[in-house]
């Protein structure tokens, strides 16, 4: 609404305005209706009463109660009358409200909740009796005009982790707000603002003035409704509110307490504030309420509301949302420990400054009765916040906790409302709080509580399985405590105070030998003493160092293999003894050591891959592209120590391939890795051109196949220098040593080196060679494959190349180009669905999905398509790098004569076979059909999928296209990542096969196809 006339400049006037140039009611409270003029009169009487009682401008005055309709027209009319107003509110404790009048010593309490037990020496003010008397002068306009630099409120910070201190704020920094606020959001008249604040908390401000200084209108709820979590989201339904401000944590309990409401389409506008904002929370209010538009408010009580703004996007990114940019008149400096001001990108304190903060703290030590907030810096003012955060490259705050809550454990910086956030990114939290506490030795360890989103129980040996995808070792907390609900203050922030206090376990004896060794294996490497059958070894503080450690002493008693991995499933010696004693004895848990020749022979899957797709020489499909995260500021010097001991370590990484007198590859391990690392400056580039130059490059490595008969390594590698010192590693690898899942443990590696170079020397000592896994590979491997694969693939007729021909006009037809999207969340929902009714996994749906899309595709009815399965069934095989990879053929005929049930269960019987039959090698096969061997394509089909199922949540992908810049050996190759949230699809196909346009019209019938799958069903 644009308000005609003189633009009011001044808190009064901003509320004269409201008052008289709109038509609009201002207040609805249930069936009650306050019309502006009803509420002005009501004003105008309490502002006599105000003056008649002997009130003068300064004054303090309590305001204890709820917001009502007559608690706001008296906070209204004593701003008016120039009075600092003091809100209090009814739920606050006893000992709160004590402390709070002492800080601000008033001069008179106005009790709209009577209670006897509060100050009763402080004079006291009846609300009731003033709207019944008559005065002289109904209508007396305001007095003397109040100077904008006068204080106008007092409100307290929310005093979580100690004493609250009382912040006295200004009228100027109030008017500032208002007129920002009311410019932003544009509201009008039909607008309806929903007041569900707490009468203590400064957020109240916003929701009382803003209907007024915007023209719309204000809901409260009647004073004697329940207004519980639940009840609100009803109260907002029913009383169509459009707009409303919440702190993140209240959000949250709204949307737990109604799992199973509908969604509610009236609210225009949510306004955050208080506490960080995770997309968790953004995406399930977002369901809820699905016309909303998100705002994430940021401000200290002492710089007067909110001093920061951003609308969160859709979907919002990953983790804590940003705060956006600062307000007209307001400036942001991030500063080191020292005061020094920082570059985008680097974490310190948020620094603010701006003529609109408040006039201090209340102090009664203080000779002028005030403590300043502000410190100078560089001649200027500023309000250092306690607040870590850093400016991005456009100059976005975004908040990473308080700066007492940054802590180090096992040598590792930590912020713990990170952490906190990625806990919350787990699907069934809701929220989250950690916290550190210092053990008797001084180091310190976190404790985490979390409330889930469903009545299913999940216990913190599944929470903590999924953080070790999110967090570093060190950011684990140790105590995972489940809260049906995080305790909430009277401003709706997490209570710290009241948390549950963690139980420790009651003492179990051991109850069998197993139990006893697991036991005294931990309270030896711990330090703690007993140990129980059902003590939790991360309660006591235990890490994956510790339990690499434990693992290694608990596998040279048992002869069985432990890994650190099996305490994230079995924390405790009774869980983790139930599932050592469930492997069988006889597995061998170490490889055995190779004959000491200078050269070997190739495992049967290099000799696949060496076949299949070196058959016509050594191209660029071979290649491995990868684009690693790195920490900020790594030296290209500690890159290279990295790179050398992984080698060092993963001695795949430093194989060499020679032909042998009989025509035959051989393979031996150099003493060294013999690689270089190259380094480009991105840093002065661009922020908008850096990722073109990131494509560009990985195209151009993506372009140079790599020599495997060379003397140099087989790998590649570029240190890329981004701005605000960002890293990133540009890294190729030849297939031949390296498979999808080692990429990954590379990348993990890498982290861990430029962490802490010493412990990952110490704990990746003792890890076996490639040549002893070679052996014991080949020395297993069957001489003779079984029928099953060439009997599949010859029934009922042999089995012959089907591919796509050439249509496209390109330069080089055999170009990989690459269309990446997601499927729906509700397509996704219904395969799943499907898979739990027909009792199979999704994969099983989405491979017959693939069967059914592709037959409509090619015109055929007879498909086969090719599948990877990773060899890594042997203990020590997990986490090494090396190419593991197996392909195994599925085939189906007669696909178009086969309704859904019978297609399910064809595919179901070929995914278990296929399984078991994994270790046979696709080239045994493809040499049991007789087929030939072509330079450029698969031997067997063009046609591959790729599933990968991930821990966790993950980004939905764009509808994108790229160039992949490497040959493709395949048709079509589908790359399924499945998250718990979305499925990510990368269509890979020949550049002369199709156009863009074809494959959005093929992904587009696969989702069409898994939906019709799901109906069928």
């Amino acid at each position: 609404m644009t308000l005609q006339g003189t633009f009011p400049t001044t808190l009064s006037s901003l509320i004269d305005d409201g008052l008289t140039k709109s038509s609009s009611p201002l207040w609805v409270c249930g069936t009650h209706v306050f019309q502006r003029d009803e509420a002005r009169a009501m004003i105008n009487q309490f502002k006599n009463a105000l003056i008649q009682g002997g009130l003068s401008p300064q004054d303090r005055v309590v305001i204890h109660g709820v917001p009502s309709p007559h608690s706001i027209a008296f906070t209204i009319a004593a701003i008016l009358e120039g009075l600092v107003v003091v809100p209090l509110d009814m739920s606050m404790t006893p000992s709160r409200k004590t402390q709070a009048l002492a800080l601000a010593n008033p001069d008179v309490i106005v009790d709209f909740a009577p209670d006897q037990s509060l100050a009763p020496g402080i004079k006291r003010f009846d609300p009731e009796q003033t709207l019944l008397r008559a005065y002289d002068t109904p209508n007396v306009t305001t007095r003397e005009q109040v100077a904008e630099t006068e204080a106008c409120y007092i409100f307290f910070t929310s005093g979580t982790t100690g004493t609250p201190k009382a912040v006295l704020g200004q009228r100027n920094g109030l008017t500032h707000f208002l007129k920002w606020q009311r410019d932003m959001l544009l509201l009008s008249p039909t607008d309806r603002v929903g007041l569900l604040t707490r009468f203590s908390f400064d957020v109240v401000l916003r929701d009382i003035l803003l209907p007024l200084v915007s023209g719309c209108t204000s809901v409260i709820p009647e004073t004697d409704r329940q207004m519980d979590a639940r009840s609100m989201i009803e109260w907002i339904r029913d009383n169509r509110i459009s707009l409303m401000h919440s702190v993140p944590s209240v959000a949250n309990a709204m949307l737990s307490s109604s799992p199973q409401m509908d969604s509610v389409t009236t609210l225009r506008h949510t306004l955050f504030a208080g506490e960080p904002l995770n997309n968790g929370l953004v995406e399930r209010w977002r369901e809820r309420f699905p016309q909303t538009e998100i705002h994430n408010l940021y401000g200290p009580t002492e710089t007067t509301l909110a001093k920061f703004h951003a609308r969160v996007q859709q979907p919002a990114r990953q983790g804590i949302q940003a705060c956006g940019h600062p307000l007209p008149g307001t400036e942001v400096s991030i500063l080191s420990e020292r005061g020094q001001r920082l570059q985008p990108g680097e974490l310190g304190e948020v620094a603010i400054r701006t003529p609109h903060a408040s006039l201090g703290y209340l102090d009664n030590q203080h000779s002028s009765g005030l403590r300043s907030i502000m410190t100078e810096i560089d001649s200027k003012q500023f309000y250092l916040t306690g607040d870590l955060g850093f400016l991005d490259e456009n100059s976005t705050l975004h908040l990473r906790g308080r700066k007492d809550d940054q802590v180090k454990v096992m040598g590792v910086r930590l912020e713990l409302a990170g952490i906190a956030a990625s806990i919350e990114l787990h699907p069934a939290i809701d929220k989250a709080i950690v916290l550190a506490e210092e053990d008797g030795s001084g180091h310190k360890r976190l404790l985490a509580w979390y409330q889930a989103n469903t009545k299913a129980h999940l216990p913190p040996s599944d929470l903590r399985a999924f953080l070790t995808d999110h967090l570093p070792p060190a950011g684990i907390p140790g105590r995972l405590i489940a809260c049906t609900d995080i305790p909430l203050n009277s401003n709706g922030k997490v209570d710290r105070a009241r948390l549950p206090t963690p139980c420790e376990d009651s003492y179990v004896l051991p109850a069998s030998g197993t139990e006893t060794i697991i036991a005294e294996a931990i309270a030896l490497e711990l330090g703690v003493s007993p140990v129980g059958a059902i003590t939790d070894f991360f309660a006591l503080g235990g890490d994956s160092l510790m339990a690499a450690a434990i693992s290694a002493k608990i596998s040279v008693t048992t002869k069985r293999h432990v890994t650190p991995s099996m305490f994230l499933e079995a924390p405790t010696p009774r869980e983790l003894a139930q599932l050592i004693d469930s492997r069988d004895a006889d597995v061998s848990t170490v490889l055995p050591t190779a004959p000491a020749t200078r050269t070997f022979a190739l495992t049967p899957q290099q000799t696949r891959y060496l076949r299949t797709f070196v058959a016509a020489g050594n191209r660029n499909w071979c290649n491995m592209v990868a684009v690693f995260e790195l920490p900020d500021h790594v030296t290209g010097f500690e890159v290279y120590n990295a790179l050398h001991d992984i080698s060092l370590h993963h001695d795949s990484l430093r194989l060499a391939f020679e032909i042998d007198e009989h025509g035959v590859t051989q393979q031996s391990i150099r003493p060294n890795s013999c690689f270089a690392l190259n380094e480009q400056d991105l840093s002065n580039q661009r922020e908008a051109d850096v990722e073109a130059q990131i494509f560009r490059l990985k195209i151009e490595e993506a372009e140079k196949p790599i020599d495997i008969y060379s003397e140099q390594a087989l790998f590649r590698a570029q240190l890329l220098h981004l701005p605000h010192g960002r890293r990133k590693l540009l890294w190729n690898v030849h297939h031949l040593v390296c498979d999808g899942t080692s990429q990954g443990i590379l990348a993990k590696l890498l982290n861990e080196w430029l962490t802490n170079s010493r412990s990952f020397r110490d704990q990746h000592a003792d890890l076996p060679s490639f040549r002893d896994l070679a052996y014991t590979v080949n020395k297993n491997a069957k001489m003779q494959i079984s029928d099953h694969f060439p009997n599949l693939l010859k029934q009922p007729s042999l089995y012959r190349h089907i591919y796509f021909p050439n249509t496209q006009s390109a330069t080089d037809t055999q170009r990989c180009q690459a269309f990446e999207a997601s499927i729906s969340a509700e397509t996704m929902g219904a395969v799943r669905s499907t898979a739990k009714s027909f009792k199979c996994t999704p994969y099983v749906v989405l491979l017959a999905g693939y069967f059914q899309a592709l037959s409509s595709l090619t015109k055929q009815n007879d498909l086969a398509i090719v599948t990877p399965l990773s060899g890594r069934e042997h203990p020590q095989a997990r986490d090494m790098i090396a190419d593991l990879i197996n392909l195994i053929p599925h085939r189906i005929a007669d696909i178009d004569k086969l309704d859904t049930p019978v297609l399910l269960q064809r595919v179901r019987n070929l995914v278990a076979s296929g399984a078991c039959h994994q270790a046979e090698q696709f080239d045994q096969v493809v040499d049991a059909l007789a087929l030939p061997f072509p330079a450029d394509r698969n031997p067997l089909t063009g046609l591959s999928l790729n599933y990968m199922p991930q821990r966790g949540e993950g980004l939905p992908a764009s509808r994108v296209h790229e160039d992949r810049g490497y040959k493709l050996k395949y048709d079509v190759l589908f790359l399924m990542r499945d998250y718990k949230n979305c499925l990510n699809i990368e269509i890979q196909y020949r550049a002369g096969l199709f156009d863009r346009a074809d494959i959005e019209e093929f992904f587009d019938l696969y989702e069409h196809t898994l939906r019709e799958i799901s109906n069928d069903a």
